[in-house]
């Protein structure tokens, strides 16, 4: 099964009017569910589901644990994660800042490089105009409802999938994302790069 990726005007942060280099995005062929991977992987390796399920808890519980004693830890042939931290406010001097001021930024997956080439190996790619480009631009409303279309498939959205169905670039996005969550028709779940958007 191939991989389907469509071609993007990069943004043009310096406002120059100039045209701008492409890139190549992924058109997601779905979501798959914590439970539905699971019992993917049960299938596909013959492994039972319940074994899976409590390992995987398990797995989620205890590297919590670690890394919330600052531990790097290793992923199997994946690669290795570990922490981020951040200070709530710009700091000049380090006598000006303590420990309650600084906090989790992030989880880093910093993934195998011998896993990236056999997943490259194993990709197939094929370009192809995503059906849900948008070439106007939509009113907020109009976004909407596309967004609405797109929950009727999806348990939850990306930032990045929202402007990839709506045409919107990244401000755009989070701002329109930002309002349909005060108007309560979507809730934020998740923190950092992993945020996603799920319906009300």
């Amino acid at each position: 099964m191939s991989i389907h990726y469509d071609l993007y005007e990069n943004p043009d942060r310096e406002n120059t009017g100039e045209k701008q280099p492409l890139h190549a995005r992924v058109i997601p062929s779905g979501t798959y569910t914590t439970e539905e991977f699971l019992d993917y992987v049960a299938k596909a390796q013959h492994v039972p589901h319940a074994q899976l399920t409590s390992s995987m808890g398990a797995i989620i519980s205890e590297l919590k644990t670690l890394l919330s004693r600052g531990y790097i830890v290793e992923f199997g042939e994946l690669g290795h994660l570990s922490v981020t931290l951040k200070t709530e406010k710009p700091v000049m001097d380090r006598k000006e800042i303590r420990s309650p001021s600084i906090c989790l930024k992030d989880i880093t997956l910093k993934v195998n490089k011998h896993y990236k080439k056999e997943l490259n190996a194993m990709m197939e790619l094929e370009r192809i105009s995503s059906p849900t480009r948008s070439k106007q631009k939509l009113s907020e409303e109009e976004c909407l409802a596309r967004l609405k279309q797109f929950f009727q498939t999806h348990p939850c959205i990306s930032r990045a999938d929202y402007s990839s169905i709506t045409g919107t670039n990244k401000l755009q996005a989070i701002r329109q994302l930002h309002s349909f969550a005060e108007r309560g028709i979507i809730r934020k779940y998740g923190s950092g790069k992993s945020v996603v958007y799920i319906p009300q």
